[in-house]
């Protein structure tokens, strides 16, 4: 399975829907990686764009006083405990390939297109 990237995932802020792209790469490296090995070196990866991504994103709705600030913070910090959770269980060896399919789609596929929407409409009004 591979999760494709749409134009329509764009939000207007050049940065964002640069890392975007970059996290679908990831996303389809992951889902691509078959031992825990390529696993591990995925996660790293991934967890590593994520910070800098959120980080970013937090940023520009601290800056533009996005209404729903809090809520989509908390929003990314489930995504992160969800990903610490994947890590583990990598770690346990029992990652399973639809246990990839269902944290990276559910990311790709729902928080961007639907939580990022909302930070999308906000920013064309202003």
């Amino acid at each position: 399975m591979q999760i494709e990237w749409k134009d329509g995932y764009k939000l207007g802020d050049a940065v964002i829907d640069e890392q975007h792209q970059h996290l679908f790469a990831l996303a389809n490296a992951f889902l691509a990686a078959k031992d825990s090995d390529a696993q591990t070196q995925c996660a790293m990866r991934l967890y590593k764009h994520t910070r800098e991504h959120f980080g970013h994103e937090e940023r520009l709705m601290r800056e533009l006083h996005f209404p729903d600030y809090q809520a989509h913070v908390d929003s990314h910090n489930q995504l992160i405990s969800r990903l610490n959770a994947v890590s583990d269980t990598i770690a346990k060896g029992s990652l399973t390939e639809q246990d990839v399919q269902a944290f990276m789609t559910d990311w790709a596929l729902h928080h961007i297109p639907l939580s990022d929407a909302k930070l999308s409409q906000y920013l064309a009004t202003r």
